[in-house]
């Protein structure tokens, strides 16, 4: 399999078409394979956005974005192109401030190099390099609630660096309505600072 050089034309193609459908172009990636052209693209919600696309919508704007690739070979050149449309996927790490932005309201297991590592906790906030956790300890294989580690603050406040590269834990019953979930999460909780506070 080999990659083929990507020119900043086809994202620039793509981002207003998906744009129709408040749809963003998180990751594209082309490979020529079997004498014909493979097109990957990882949309998703914009940044403020909560919940995960809608399938509808996004198979909409791949029939879209296939007829602008018809309509312009020079995007792609001459040849079959196979076109894939996806999201993200639960199993992708959180490795940002926007990830951890569209992960609010999802349960997610703490990394390694958080000061609360291998914590389940669920994302309230994020905003200036914070994330606002509130500490949920899951439960067993029976279903019964696990106690929390002794010491672990109801509502954690971490650096985006330290809650990057979070994964998302899987949920046999997610909250449904995710904005009235924190909505009524977020009264209890403290208040990001306006700011994110000076290392030491």
């Amino acid at each position: 399999m080999t990659t083929v050089p990507q020119p900043e034309a086809l994202r620039t193609a793509i981002e207003p078409v998906l744009a129709e459908f408040s749809l963003i172009l998180e990751d594209l990636s082309v490979r020529a394979r079997s004498g014909q052209t493979e097109l990957q693209l990882v949309v998703d919600l914009p940044d403020d956005a909560l919940g995960a696309p809608d399938l509808d919508t996004v198979a909409d704007a791949s029939e879209a974005i296939s007829s602008v690739l018809d309509e312009r070979e020079d995007l792609l050149g001459e040849g079959p192109t196979v076109l894939e449309v996806t999201t993200p996927g639960l199993d992708r790490p959180l490795s940002d401030e926007r990830r951890l932005r569209r992960a609010r309201g999802r349960l997610v297991e703490l990394p390694e190099q958080s000061s609360h590592a291998g914590l389940r906790a669920r994302i309230l906030d994020v905003a200036s390099g914070q994330v606002l956790l509130r500490s949920e300890p899951g439960r067993d294989d029976r279903g019964r609630p696990l106690k929390m580690p002794a010491g672990t603050p109801a509502h954690p406040i971490l650096s985006v660096d330290e809650v990057a590269g979070a994964r998302i834990v899987v949920e046999f019953d997610p909250p449904t309505d995710l904005e009235d979930f924190l909505d009524r999460a977020l009264v209890d909780a403290p208040a990001l600072p306006a700011t994110a506070p000076k290392e030491s």
